[in-house]
């Protein structure tokens, strides 16, 4: 079995103390394919990446790691690029340059070459479901399903991903029904502007899901899963200096995708996946993302790492 993963690459350029913008390699799906194949899970990065020098860096990259990449065609359009800003805490604000840029330069018929014969679980979400690319992920979500494939998606909100938002939440909104875990942070949700109390959203967010299972990330707060065995809640993990909170979530959503591939959760309905096990998993997404908010960027930690610090760490809320 494996994941295959379909989105943005881009390089993320992050303000230094300085004022100064450092490049780094970044795009939650991306960010989500690194963190599964550092966790030991066979994994497939399916779209296009530019022929410049930020994609040659980027392409590269998953090579290292060992990730999968079936589709060989490189874009002449160039990398898209992310300017992130960090206010005091650490928390990340972005501006995206993303008009006639590579990562959308793949058709349907392109990626439905690419699928895996041994495919498990399809992931998407973040700038790869704003309005211009719904066509083709519906496209691919009907040839996926008839297959047998879970879907995942990070919704992962950019407000400014598009001009018409309206449109763009409401697209987002649409694809919820056909997933069969979806991760959201309260930003996220709060996004929607279903309601301004967050858990109250997530119970009417996983309403429309018709089962399945959703994360919801609260930063220091921890993380709830909604599944029909209940809601599952885990504290965060106690970190004595945040660097940044880049690709956190994605770092997050990786491991507990992991977790529970690993350990052949994934290998019959996401509804009869028992609440211990979700809760295991949920646990090591926690310990994962307070791993990589001790780093720069996004630099999703190794099973063997996360396994070390669950050892010796403590929660967020002990000894506070």
């Amino acid at each position: 079995m494996s994941i295959a993963v379909f989105g943005e690459a881009l390089i993320d350029f992050i303000e230094g103390a300085d004022g100064a913008y450092r490049p780094h390699l970044g795009g939650s799906p991306y960010n989500v394919a690194i963190g599964l194949a550092r966790q030991g899970v066979e994994t497939s990065y399916l779209s296009s990446m530019s022929d410049d020098g930020f994609g040659d860096q980027l392409y590269q990259s998953l090579v290292n790691e060992g990730v999968r990449l079936p589709f060989r065609r490189r874009s002449l359009w160039p990398t898209s690029l992310a300017l992130v800003n960090l206010d005091s805490e650490g928390q990340a604000t972005y501006r995206l340059y993303r008009e006639g840029i590579a990562d959308k330069d793949t058709g349907f018929e392109e990626i439905a070459d690419c699928i895996p014969d041994d495919l498990r679980v399809f992931h998407t979400g973040s700038l790869a479901i704003t309005p211009s690319q719904l066509p083709k992920i519906r496209q691919v979500f009907a040839l996926v399903k008839e297959r047998g494939v879970l879907i995942s998606i990070d919704i992962n909100i950019r407000i400014r991903a598009s001009i018409d938002q309206n449109k763009y939440l409401q697209g987002v909104r649409s694809l919820l029904s056909q997933a069969d875990i979806v991760k959201a942070s309260d930003e996220d949700l709060l996004a929607l502007g279903i309601s301004k109390d967050i858990r109250e959203t997530a119970e009417i967010v996983h309403g429309e899901m018709k089962g399945g299972i959703l994360v919801l990330t609260e930063g220091d707060g921890g993380a709830i899963v909604y599944s029909p065995k209940g809601q599952i809640a885990r504290d965060s993990y106690r970190i004595d200096e945040v660097v940044d909170t880049v690709g956190a979530g994605d770092t997050f959503h990786s491991a507990f995708l992991a977790q529970l591939f690993c350990g052949r959760k994934l290998t019959d309905p996401v509804d009869e996946i028992s609440a211990e096990d979700l809760g295991h998993a949920l646990n090591f997404a926690c310990a994962a993302a307070a791993i990589n908010v001790s780093r720069a960027g996004c630099s999703p930690p190794t099973r063997e790492e996360v396994e070390k610090f669950v050892e010796t760490a403590e929660w967020a809320s002990a000894g506070a």
